[in-house]
């Protein structure tokens, strides 16, 4: 399983993984990866483009995008086995 999929099940340490990468989870609104990370007046957030959520407001770029990597799981660990095709 890809750290991706793990993040998605709340582990942590993947989390901390992608977000040290560069990478955001999709969007647990929607499921869109077109997602920007912003810096408005020195208060940080991760945007999604298609459905507006926003993840929290962060003194950092990091931290946001850790946040939004950390929020709660989009998937439950049986729809999670039933994408990877296990019964």
């Amino acid at each position: 399983m890809d750290d991706i999929k793990l993040a998605q099940l709340g582990d942590k340490e993947a989390a901390k993984r992608l977000t040290n990468a560069g990478v955001l989870l999709p969007c647990s609104g929607c499921g869109n990866i077109d997602l920007k990370a912003y810096d408005v007046f020195g208060e940080h957030f991760v945007y999604c483009r298609v459905c507006k959520m926003t993840g929290p407001i962060k003194n950092s770029d990091y931290d946001a995008r850790r946040a939004w990597n950390l929020r709660a799981p989009i998937l439950s660990s049986r729809e999670m086995e039933m994408l990877e095709g296990i019964e």
